[in-house]
């Protein structure tokens, strides 16, 4: 039983693969949205399976985020946010996944435009997306 109890925790944690996943536990990622668009309000909703963060109101240049601790067992958070401005539908994109994100950013930055969220990587260049269909 103790050698079965042995392979689940080594395969649930990784131990032994030597990578960055192996941090238990994981380190805090910050998330900061900022709103970029044109003299509009920006509205957002984050949340993930566990979490609601509720709606938020951003001005123009300013910004609103959270932070989290990513999930340590299975490395799989996911957080994904609804944005309202007048004029527009609501748009939806995710703004952290795990596996798009854990190794662009522990720190991520997010500017939102009405074409879709732009991030900043770590090379000072930046990554844009298109909205969730």
């Amino acid at each position: 039983m103790s050698m079965l109890l042995a392979i689940i925790f080594s395969l649930n944690f990784n131990v032994g693969v030597g990578g960055e996943d192996d941090l238990i536990p994981p380190p805090i990622v910050v998330v900061s949205i900022y709103n970029r668009l044109n003299n509009k309000e920006l509205g957002v909703h984050c949340k993930d399976k566990h979490t609601d963060f509720g709606f938020q109101r951003v001005s123009v240049g300013h910004m609103w985020g959270f932070t989290f601790r990513p999930n340590p067992l299975w490395f799989t958070s996911l957080y994904f946010c609804s944005f309202t401005w007048y004029g527009a539908p609501v748009h939806r994109f995710d703004i952290y996944d795990h596996n798009r994100d854990k190794h662009a950013c522990e720190t991520c930055v997010w500017d939102i435009f009405e074409t879709g969220p732009c991030r900043a990587t770590d090379n000072d260049s930046v990554q844009c997306y298109a909205w969730k269909q």
